[in-house]
C-alpha cells in the first residue's frame, strides 16, 4: 500500500477555543481534590498521600455508508472521570494488589471511568468526584491492608522498587477542542467513495467511514499539577470481505489519519479500488501451507511487525517483569542487529513527510511527553515508563496512557538496503537454507478491524493447521510465494505463528531504506518501520471459520 498524501480542501472545519482564565471544570475538579486532601479520613486509617482526577471531554462525529447508502450519521458526546487516589507513601502504597483470576467487582467497575456530565454544571461534577473520590478512599485502604500483611507474611530479600515515582508538577492550560463537521457534505463523500464497492459483487461486505474527533483532557493533582489540553484527530476508515471458493475468509481493512481533515480524494479512490481488486485476486490464489523459512515484509506491514514483536518488550511492567517476562535483564545488551536504532518520539507528529498519530503533550498521569532513546546500534538501554518505578529505572518519561503505550515508535538503521537489494537477499537466504521460495508480505490488516471482531469468527480446532499461538497484531493480507528463480505467486490465508519475541528479533538480517508509518489499534500511537528480512518465520493456513458461499447471487436493482 502506497503512502497518501493529503492535499484537498477539507470538509471539516475545526476550530480551537482558548481557555478562559477561570474554566469551571478545572475549577470545580481543584476545589473538590483540595477538600477531600484536607478533609478525607477514617478515624484509625491513613489520609490520602496523593489525588489526582482526569476529565476527558470528546466528541464524535461519524458518517458510514455501504454500497452507496448511509448506515451510520451521528454526533456523540461524553465526558468521563478517572480518579487516582493512594494511601501510604511514594515507597508502599494501595497499588498493585493481586486480585482473584476472573474476579469482576461491579463498583469498581462502575467508578474507574465514571460518566459525569456534559455541559459545565459544576455541582453535578462535584457530586460525581465526591462519590468516585469516597470509593477510591476506601478501597484503597482496604487493599493498602491487604498489601502490607502480603509483604509482612511473605518477606523477601530484594530491594523493591517504589511504588510511585515523584515527578515535578505540571501547570499548562491550552486550548479546548471544538470541531464543526458539515455533515450532509461528508454523508454525500462517504456515500461516492462506498458505491465504488458496489461495482465488485465478489466483494460481500464492505464500509467505509469518517470520524472527526475532538478530545479535551482536565487534569489537576494533590502535587500541583494543572493541566488543560485539547486536540482534534480525523480519520477516515475503509473495510472489506470476501471469501474463497473454499469459505475461507477474506478481508482487508485500512485507516488513514489527518489533523486537518484533508485528503486526497481520487487517492481515497484509488485505495478502494486496489482493495476490491486485491480482495478477488486472492480468491483465486493458492491457500497457505505450513511453512517456516525466509520472510520479506515491506513498509507499512513491516509496522505491524515491530508493534507485535518489538513494541510490547519495550514498555515497563511490574507484572511483565515479576513473571520475567520482558528484556529487564538485557539492559547493556545486544538485542537486535546492530545497525539498528530505536526511540519513540510522542512530542512530534510528522516524520520525514509521513503523519503520525501517537502525538500528545502530556500523558494520563500528567507527566510531560518526552523522547526517548530506546536501542542505539542494537543495544538496549531504556523503557517506555509510567510513574510505577521498576528495577533500575524510577523515573516517569511520559508513557502512561490506559497503561504503558508508545507514542511515536521510530525504528531507524545506519545500513539500510534497498528493496530491490532485500528481494535479491531473500533469494540469497532461500538458496542458503536449500529453501524453494521465500514470502514476501506486501500488507496487512489493522487487528481492530470490524470484520476481525464480529464479521468473521475464529474457530480454533483440528484443521487449524497445527498447535502453537497466533501473532494476532500482525494479519497478512497480500503475501506472495518468491521463488529462487524470481517468479512471484500470490499466497492466501497466512497467520504467523508466535514465537519467542527475543528470538524473533534476532532473526532480523537486514532493512530498508523505505520507512513508512503504521497506525497501532485505535490511532493511539504510530510505528515507522522500513521494510524487515527475516531469516526466518513460522506461518500456517489460517484456523478462521470457514463457511460456505451464498446461495444466491447479490441483488440488484
Amino acid at each position: 500500500m502506497k503512502s497518501i498524501k493529503f492535499m484537498i480542501l477539507s470538509l471539516a472545519i475545526c476550530s480551537l477555543a482558548w481557555a478562559a482564565p477561570q474554566n469551571p471544570i478545572l475549577k470545580a475538579m481543584e476545589g473538590e481534590l483540595n477538600r477531600s486532601i484536607q478533609n478525607l479520613v477514617m478515624e484509625g486509617q491513613e489520609r490520602p498521600y496523593f489525588l489526582s482526577y482526569r476529565v476527558t471531554d470528546q466528541t464524535y462525529i461519524t458518517v458510514e455508508a455501504s454500497l452507496g447508502a448511509v448506515t451510520q450519521s451521528n454526533e456523540s458526546r461524553n465526558r468521563r472521570l478517572s480518579v487516582d487516589l493512594r494511601v501510604g507513601s511514594y515507597e508502599l502504597d494501595n497499588s498493585g494488589v493481586k486480585k482473584q483470576r476472573w474476579s469482576y467487582d461491579e463498583e469498581e467497575y462502575k467508578y474507574k471511568n465514571m460518566q459525569v456530565p456534559i455541559d459545565d454544571d459544576t455541582i453535578g461534577l462535584k457530586h460525581q468526584l465526591w462519590l468516585a473520590t469516597d470509593y477510591g478512599y476506601k478501597k484503597a485502604v482496604e487493599d493498602y491492608a491487604k498489601k502490607t500483611k502480603d509483604i509482612a507474611l511473605n518477606p523477601k530479600d530484594e530491594e523493591r522498587p517504589p511504588d510511585f515515582s515523584q515527578e515535578d508538577p505540571e501547570v499548562y492550560i491550552g486550548d479546548e477542542a471544538k470541531i464543526s463537521v458539515d455533515r450532509a457534505e461528508w454523508e454525500e463523500r462517504i456515500k461516492r467513495y462506498s458505491a465504488l464497492f458496489a461495482e465488485y459483487e465478489d466483494i460481500t461486505i464492505s464500509r467505509v467511514q469518517f470520524e472527526a474527533r475532538a478530545k479535551t483532557a482536565y487534569f489537576v493533582s494533590s502535587e500541583g499539577s494543572k493541566i488543560q489540553d485539547g486536540d482534534l484527530l480525523y480519520s477516515i476508515e475503509i473495510e472489506a470481505c470476501t471469501r474463497a471458493e473454499d469459505g475461507m475468509p477474506l478481508r482487508d481493512y485500512r485507516r488513514f489519519y489527518s489533523y486537518d481533515g484533508i485528503w486526497d480524494e481520487e487517492r481515497i479512490k484509488t485505495e478502494i479500488t486496489e482493495m476490491a481488486k486485491g480482495l478477488i485476486t486472492l480468491k483465486e490464489a493458492e491457500a497457505c501451507e505450513s511453512y517456516a523459512g525466509p520472510v520479506l515484509i515491506a513498509a507499512p506491514a513491516s509496522g505491524a511487525f515491530v508493534s507485535a514483536v518489538l513494541a510490547p518488550l519495550l514498555k515497563a511492567s511490574k507484572k511483565r517483569w515479576k513473571d520475567e517476562e520482558g528484556l529487564q535483564n538485557k539492559v547493556g545488551e545486544r538485542v537486535i542487529l546492530p545497525s539498528i536504532s530505536v526511540y519513540d518520539d510522542p512530542t512530534i507528529n510528522t516524520y520525514k513527510g509521513l503523519t503520525l498519530v501517537g502525538y500528545y503533550r502530556f500523558d494520563d498521569q500528567g507527566v510531560q511527553a518526552r523522547k526517548v532513546n530506546l536501542i542505539e546500534r542494537g543495544v538496549l538501554y531504556n523503557f517506555l515508563m509510567s510513574r510505577s518505578p521498576v528495577k533500575g529505572f524510577d523515573k516517569s518519561n511520559g508513557h502512561s496512557r490506559d497503561g504503558v503505550k508508545i507514542g511515536n515508535l521510530i525504528l531507524e538503521s545506519s545500513t539500510p538496503q534497498s528493496f530491490s537489494q532485500l528481494k535479491s537477499r531473500l533469494i540469497t537466504e532461500c538458496k542458503r537454507q536449500g529453501k524453494p521460495y521465500g514470502l514476501l508480505v506486501t500488507s496487512t490488516r489493522l487487528p481492530e478491524s470490524r470484520a476481525g471482531r464480529s464479521v468473521i469468527i475464529h474457530i480454533s480446532g483440528a484443521d487449524d493447521g497445527g498447535a502453537g499461538p497466533v501473532l494476532g497484531g500482525l494479519q497478512p493480507v497480500e503475501v506472495y510465494k518468491v521463488y529462487t528463480d524470481g517468479r512471484q505467486e500470490p499466497l492466501r490465508g497466512v497467520e504467523v505463528l508466535a514465537g519467542s519475541p527475543l528470538a524473533t528479533l534476532g532473526k532480523i538480517i537486514a532493512v530498508g531504506n523505505d520507512p513508512r508509518a503504521w497506525s497501532t489499534s485505535f490511532g493511539t500511537g504510530s510505528i515507522v518501520a522500513p521494510s524487515i528480512l527475516l531469516s526466518e518465520l513460522e506461518i500456517r493456513k489460517t484456523s478462521q471459520g470457514m463457511r460456505t458461499l451464498p446461495i444466491l447471487s447479490p441483488p440488484v436493482e
